[in-house]
């Protein structure tokens, strides 16, 4: 990838917002997701045809449509081995629910009176007609409810609630096996509401349903291994091409942009930070993906160069990359929360210049920092609009060098993924892998000759502007020399570490391919092993076998941050990730009960394991399992009545039964917005479900040729949406196509086969089954309700509120991360530790590359869960508003925040990884961020922000900034000399009464005192917009000790980076305490602005007379 192609690229026009189908194109232009659609609508016209083919119909039965609705919930867009894993998973759930089914049925037989049997028996007898067949006569009378014993259905009953609450908890507990359990009800429905009404055994009954699902999953399994057939490795290279390479390629190169313009054109800044953030979040949801998809990959069988132990040694460096290239995106963002707050700053002038209140009553000290600074940086051509040139210009072949290597490795892969086959027979070209190796090593030569420049040559332009302020001799500050600002400066550290960082990184991702390279020249076979290890991968919080197109939104509670969370998958074990207890830091503290301490006797200890199973009853996941019965027996009733027994199997109320159970949520906003989609989706299927009969059909009985046909092409596009569509939308168009399928086979089955019960055809069946789901979605909706509605606003909060308390636990290891290095230090021990990234075993990896890992894997792990309460966010606003408008606005705010906190903090785990143990101890000793009482007011203002929403409840009166107590504490620790009228200007933002306040001072005027104490303040700015600070705080050394020496330091600027991230995390706590305080509301303090301006008086007078 060419310089040219990089620096000359025109700066593109600002984006719309992606529309709902901005993923159309980009799917079209896949040839993976156009070969598994020509596979996906295949089998589905194979299963159309064994549908009106008359042998295999009629084998198929009265419900041979079945076959197609299974065809359009799990078509072949997998893997084989998923795949396989996927149908498993489906048959076990099927036959677990016809066993149970079974067991139903052999108690009712049993609890059965054999007396009102016979009776029943003879009056059966006596009614029938000699010119009908005994067997039709007695079948009718049967499903008319002739043989039910109300004995024989409480059984039925019984069972099914049993059956559908275990179903429902494990559908609650384990996401991943929701197919297993909305089949296995679907099997046990069958078996409860046709059973009571048969007085014999019929223990076969269950194969209604598993016929068609066979015929289709062998399908299924022909299409996957004779139509474009793909290994796991084959699908896990192309997604990791597509979702994961391609984004990073994309961040990188929009840095370019963004150091082509300039950062003061607000408006196109704004719209690269939301490019940026997009591809960020985009990165994060695909490592998720990726890491779930390599999972099953030893289950794989595949042809080709890489296997599975080749492909998870590249899986578990991706998530390193991605948090490196999510760092580059960090520069970005820090430009734009400049121009945010100066954008701010602009609006209160212009709103205090229309209210006639040009100078305002009270100054804020940091917003008059920030503008002294930015005064001072454009005075002296320091300014980000400065600097950004010199730095485009210095990063420039570093940029191009590591474009070029991203680009190198994407080939690689992609010739690892093509000729697969042919290179299995194709003779071996010795000149061809030499040449390949040789591009590879090459390419990791130059890159890390280019690396090597940027350190020592190209990053030094950087500070060509501030050099005309040092002596040339000594390297020290001239003393005659204006003072200048060097905020800008630390902000484009930030980037040159970062981009540091992600070269270094993507040079040691080339050493391990060239080293695969080397060892897989040539392709071969490679069969499965460690079978034995399924069902952990099933069962397991990180596998995802696919997007369950009847799932309904969050399935678990995300809220909740264990232990459990922070282990180590099987995927990262040959990493070492397992360490002793005494190595493991600031892991989520075990909850204790406050009202019991451990128990201390037998019997103690047995109701402490017990306690769980009552809990369970109680939580989210318990209620959901309970309205699941519920709603079952409520809907299967009407089946054992005498009165409905016939109208219920004439009008197949079985869907509806089914429905109601795949419409149930955990949470009200998530049902509430399946509700209404689903709906629509059913309507619209009806109505395309018509339409493929009616034109396949006419007005007969139906053309097997012209059915297949128009069926296979009205679903196709339901199909491509389903297999290549976001998640977010994958229910509706699943919805949608189940419907058409539903309809038009249900048609031609009663139109070609002799049903006992006749539905009717097109028409007739197409509003009666759109009926069945609208009872059913409506009687989960009702359900909802009782005991008392989850709200999805509810787990948004309180999802949050977690976030925020685990976010302070993070803090809380990166601070142990620096202490170990400082201990280092303090042992006399200076070496920089070597991060061995890629070792295979604990003895090959340091202390410090553990800590960071497990730091890492935990923010990934709150990014995983932002993403999992994103959807909540808007389904949210579609449950009633009964107490008021819901203040979406904020809570989106509040997310955002989070999100950029954890950038913040992976930022900070970056730098740490740079720094040694000397500039760690500089960091913690000689930064006011290090001072243990302003870390212990970090870790109390997340709690109690944690806390208060969590609770719901108020904060307390006038909790102050972290902004303000850093200056506090900086001052009262002796980090700088002290004005003695400056207390003042530390004091939390109050919005007391000027002239109560003068009440408790000295006699002098009011205006008087506003005029001195902003004369003092701006002294105090001036001084605190030195060059040795970031935004008014100490950088971690003293004006007379920043030297030119020091600002080419190398280690300065990841130094540099962790001071800012630190500075980020507290600007982001100000600003969530601010939306808190407006959502929670805050404790109401009369007279706390009087009597704190006491205590400012006293120690305004004590400093005073130091001087």
């Amino acid at each position: 990838m060419s310089s040219e192609r990089v620096n000359s690229s025109p700066t593109k026009p600002r984006r719309a917002k992606p529309g709902p189908f901005s993923w159309v194109k980009p799917a079209f232009r896949s040839r993976r997701t156009l070969k598994t659609f020509v596979r996906c609508c295949a089998a589905f016209a194979a299963t159309m045809i064994l549908l009106v083919a008359r042998k295999s119909g009629d084998t198929m039965g009265q419900t041979a449509f079945f076959a197609l609705i299974v065809a359009v919930m799990i078509p072949p867009a997998f893997a084989l081995s998923v795949f396989l894993l996927a149908a498993t998973t489906l048959l076990v759930g099927m036959c677990m629910g016809w066993a149970w089914g079974n067991a139903a049925m052999a108690s009712a037989l049993s609890a059965r009176s054999s007396a009102f049997l016979a009776q029943k028996e003879q009056e059966l007898k006596a009614s029938l007609n000699p010119n009908i067949p005994a067997a039709l006569q007695i079948a009718e009378a049967t499903f008319h409810g002739f043989f039910l014993d109300p004995r024989s259905s409480a059984v039925f009953g019984a069972f099914l609630f049993i059956g559908t609450f275990a179903m429902g908890a494990l559908r609650a507990y384990l996401p991943n096996l929701t197919i297993l359990s909305v089949f296995g009800m679907i099997t046990l429905d069958l078996v409860c509401t046709i059973g009571p009404l048969s007085p014999t055994s019929n223990y076969k009954l269950a194969k209604i349903f598993l016929i068609p699902t066979s015929f289709y999953v062998a399908v299924a399994i022909g299409s996957l291994a004779l139509i474009f057939p793909e290994s796991l490795s084959h699908v896990w290279l192309t997604s990791l091409e597509e979702t994961f390479w391609t984004p990073i390629l994309d961040l990188l190169r929009l840095q370019s942009e963004a150091l082509e313009s300039t950062p003061s054109d607000h408006e196109v800044w704004a719209e690269k930070n939301a490019r940026g953030s997009q591809l960020r979040s985009n990165l994060v949801n695909a490592v998720d993906a990726i890491a779930h998809q390599i999972k099953l990959i030893h289950m794989d069988t595949s042809v080709g160069r890489l296997g599975p132990t080749d492909l998870k040694r590249i899986n578990a460096e991706l998530k390193s990359v991605m948090l490196r290239a999510v760092g580059l995106y960090s520069f970005q963002a820090f430009v734009n929360d400049t121009n945010t707050r100066e954008n701010k700053d602009h609006e209160a002038a212009e709103q205090r210049h229309d209210l006639g209140t040009d100078t305002p009553r009270t100054v804020n000290r940091y917003e008059a920092l920030l503008r002294k600074i930015k005064e001072r940086e454009v005075r002296h051509g320091h300014d980000l609009d400065s600097l950004v040139p010199i730095l485009a210009s210095s990063s420039a072949n570093l940029r191009t060098s590591t474009e070029s290597a991203l680009v190198c490795v994407i080939k690689w892969f992609q010739e690892c993924n093509s000729g697969r086959i042919t290179g299995l027979f194709r003779r071996a070209d010795k000149a061809k892998i030499e040449e390949r190796q040789a591009r590879l090593v090459g390419q990791l030569r130059q890159l890390k000759e280019t690396l090597e420049e940027f350190r020592t040559v190209q990053r030094v332009k950087l500070i060509k502007p501030y050099e005309k302020f040092f002596d040339p001799e000594t390297r020290k500050r001239l003393k005659t020399a204006d003072m200048f600002a060097s905020r800008s400066l630390y902000i484009c550290f930030v980037l040159i570490d970062t981009l540091d960082a992600f070269a270094e990184r993507i040079a040691k991702l080339l050493k391990i391919i060239i080293d695969i390279d080397a060892q897989r020249p040539n392709a071969k076979i490679w069969f499965p092993f460690r079978i034995a290890t399924v069902k952990d991968d099933i069962t397991g919080d990180e596998f995802k076998d696919s997007e369950a197109p009847l799932e309904m939104g969050t399935a678990g509670d995300p809220a909740a941050f264990d232990s459990s969370s922070t282990h180590d998958d099987d995927s990262e074990s040959m990493l070492g990730e397992e360490e002793d207890e005494k190595e493991r830091l600031a892991e989520p503290p075990k909850k204790r009960n406050p009202d019991a301490f451990p128990p201390t006797t037998t019997f103690g200890r047995f109701f402490l394991k017990l306690a769980p199973v009552f809990r369970f009853f109680k939580s989210p996941q318990g209620i959901f399992a309970f309205r699941t019965g519920i709603v079952s027996v409520a809907l299967w009733i009407p089946a054992v009545c005498h009165s409905s027994a016939w109208f219920y199997y004439d009008n197949r109320g079985i869907w509806g039964l089914i429905m109601s159970q795949s419409g149930l949520a955990l949470y009200a906003g998530d049902q509430i917005a399946s509700f209404v989609e689903r709906v629509a989706a059913t309507i619209i299927g009806m109505l395309l479900g018509m339409l493929a009969w009616y034109i396949g059909a006419g007005l007969g009985h139906g053309n097997p040729y012209g059915f297949v046909i128009s069926s296979t092409v009205i679903v196709s596009p339901f199909l491509f949406e389903r297999i290549a569509g976001p998640p977010a939308q994958l229910a509706f168009w699943a919805m949608t196509a189940l419907t058409i399928v539903l309809v038009s086979g249900y048609s031609w089955v009663d139109a070609n086969q002799f049903i006992l019960a006749n539905p009717g055809a097109a028409v007739n069946v197409g509003w009666k089954r759109a009926l069945l789901v609208i009872i059913g979605y409506a009687g989960a909706f009702i359900v909802m309700l009782f005991p008392n509605p989850m709200s999805s606003r509810v787990l948004v909060r309180k999802t949050l509120a977690a976030i925020v308390g685990e976010a302070g636990n993070i803090f809380t290891g990166e601070i142990e991360a620096f202490l170990a290095e400082e201990a280092r230090a303090r042992r006399g021990d200076f070496e920089k530790t070597r991060i061995n990234f890629g070792a295979e075993s604990d003895e090959k990896m340091s202390l410090k590359e553990r800590r960071m890992r497990k730091i890492a894997k935990r923010i990934v792990g709150i990014s995983t869960r932002l993403r999992f309460i994103s959807p909540s966010l808007t389904t949210a606003r579609l449950e009633p508003q009964l107490s008021g408008t819901w203040p979406h606005a904020q809570y989106q705010e509040l997310f955002s925040l989070q999100q950029r906190m954890m950038g913040a903090l992976a930022l900070l785990v970056q730098s740490f990884a740079k720094l040694d143990p000397k500039w760690c101890s500089a960091l913690l000793h000689r930064t006011p961020y290090m001072n243990p009482n302003f870390l212990s007011d970090i870790f109390m203002t997340l709690t109690i922000i944690s806390n208060s929403l969590m609770q719901g409840q108020s904060l307390p009166a006038y909790l102050p900034h972290l902004r303000d107590r850093l200056v506090y504490h900086e001052y009262h620790s002796g980090g700088r000399s002290l004005n003695p009228t400056l207390f003042k200007t530390f004091a939390p933002r109050m919005g007391g009464d000027e002239k109560q306040r003068s009440l408790h001072t000295d006699s002098s005027s009011e205006e008087e005192k506003i005029v001195k104490r902003r004369e003092d303040e701006e002294t105090e700015v001036e001084d605190a917009a030195g060059p040795a600070n970031l935004d008014g705080s100490s950088m971690g050394f003293e004006g007379d000790q920043l030297t030119l020496d020091l600002l080419l330091d190398e280690q300065l600027p990841a130094h540099s980076t962790a001071v800012v991230a630190i500075s980020g995390v507290i600007s982001r706590v100000d600003e969530m305490i601010d939306i808190v305080r407006g959502l929670c509301g805050e404790v109401p303090f009369r007279g706390y602005e009087s009597l704190q301006l006491d205590y400012l008086d006293r120690e305004e007078r004590a400093v005073g007379r130091q001087f």
